[in-house]
């Protein structure tokens, strides 16, 4: 499981030219999934996404202690293997309906801390953003 996490000062999602979730400050997370991932994996990325200290002085404050809000987005490009030629291949990437369960789960999980605000699985989205630094990690379990 891969999440690239971007701190925001505020983010939409679109779908056929409509806002359908937007943020105020807290973090984009682009969230992939490989084929080996589990319920465990979920655990611990919800943790590290939840608690990553990107706020404040030095990075001394995080998500919960911001009360900041979260934009989910499914990315299945995000495990894409890219160490050889010059086009991704995305044989670790988990097969769509795994996924789709998997993206709901943590995006249930994620609520129980943080307003988490989705994407739509599967659709053609676009993300707007005012990033914030820009501070922009990956995470990965």
């Amino acid at each position: 499981m891969k999440a690239v996490i971007q701190r925001v000062d505020e983010a939409n999602v679109k779908v056929d030219k409509k806002v359908i979730n937007k943020i105020k400050k807290g973090l984009v997370v682009l969230i992939g999934f490989e084929k080996d991932d589990t319920e465990e994996k979920l655990d611990k990325m919800v943790k590290k996404i939840i608690n990553i200290r990107l706020f404040g002085e030095k990075f001394s404050k995080s998500l919960l202690d911001i009360n900041g809000e979260i934009l989910l987005i499914p990315n299945f490009t995000i495990p894409a293997i890219t160490k050889k030629g010059t086009r991704p291949n995305f044989q670790n990437s988990m097969p769509p309906i795994e996924a789709e369960e998997m993206y709901d789960k943590i995006l249930k999980v994620l609520n129980k801390y943080v307003s988490t605000k989705s994407g739509i699985f599967s659709a053609d989205m676009k993300i707007s953003l005012i990033n914030d630094g820009p501070v922009t990690i990956i995470l990965e379990v």
